[in-house]
């Protein structure tokens, strides 16, 4: 294989006519540019210059392998231009992977006025309620929500958004009258979040410091958040969500809060990438926007 450092010490060999003016203009000692030449030489079986000391000239297959050797300069040149451009102008695709709730209470509404905003910048969207490896499978950016800290030192994780967490359930479900109490919960038919809920109960705070734990029936296990608020509205049981998934259906009373004066730990909604250091610029943007965007629709 052709070392293709000496393609680019023959080019400025030939363009500088000669080993002296060539190892002035790229500092590099004049042996050694006489040495790698002879190492193409024979990586090419072929003879590509006669040089004497006072004179340097190419044979005709020198020319023919020059001519070669000047578009491919200018493909490298090409190239490199190509990737500096992605760190000075917002330009290329940027994967991005999140859970279907966070793009239905929010991603649904921001992007599109991004793309606008970026025509040069193309968006992948993986919607996937899975831990993803972004660096594994070759993401950019995971929207991810969380009640703990998330622990990767390979990765940066920027928090943008606290996120309240609360019990809903369709009025219907409650025939003698919604709970005042947790206890009074106990047994309840409900909806389990498999990523997020670690077992079959709610650990509830209330005033005071009060704390109450809550064990339910997991009617549906699923680990899709839209699916558990169709199957609340449905009358199926109780589900802990996002405060703003449900905000409309709290509205228009298809879904009401239970125990009111109780709360879930909120949840904390970061953006998680694996380095700033060689970030293009189209990525940079992205974060940013996001970062800027998200507040306003997840923080309650």
């Amino acid at each position: 294989m052709i070392d293709l450092n000496d393609l680019y010490y023959f080019s400025v060999v030939v363009e500088k006519r000669g080993f002296s003016a060539a190892a002035d203009a790229i500092g590099i000692p004049k042996g050694t540019l006489s040495k790698r030449l002879q190492a193409l030489e024979r990586a090419l079986g072929l003879r590509l210059a006669n040089r004497t000391t006072r004179k340097f000239s190419l044979t005709e297959a020198g020319v023919d392998f020059h001519a070669h050797c000047l578009r491919v300069m200018n493909e490298v040149r090409n190239a490199e231009q190509a990737a500096q451009a992605r760190l000075t102008e917002p330009v290329g695709r940027v994967r991005i992977t999140c859970a279907a709730g966070i793009v239905r209470m929010a991603l649904d509404q921001v992007l599109p006025p991004f793309l606008v905003m970026h025509p040069k910048i193309d968006i992948d969207l993986l919607t996937s309620s899975r831990y993803v490896d972004i660096v594994e499978e070759g993401y950019d950016i995971a929207l991810r929500s969380h009640t703990e800290p998330l622990q990767s030192s390979s990765l940066i994780a920027r928090p943008v958004a606290q996120t309240r967490v609360v019990l809903v359930a369709s009025a219907t479900l409650f025939a003698n009258g919604p709970p005042t109490e947790p206890h009074e919960l106990n047994g309840v038919s409900g909806m389990q979040l498999a990523r997020r809920d670690t077992g079959s109960t709610w650990l509830l705070h209330g005033s005071n410091g009060r704390t109450a734990t809550v064990s339910y029936h997991p009617r549906i296990r699923c680990n899709d958040a839209p699916l558990a608020k169709f199957a609340a509205q449905a009358g199926l049981g109780v589900v802990a969500l996002p405060a703003p998934m449900c905000k409309a259906e709290l509205a228009d009373g298809r879904l009401v809060r239970v125990l009111p004066d109780w709360h879930i730990p909120r949840g904390t909604l970061s953006i998680v990438f694996s380095s700033q250091r060689g970030m293009t610029q189209a990525m940079r943007v992205t974060v940013d926007y996001l970062a800027e965007a998200l507040p306003a629709l997840m923080n309650d």
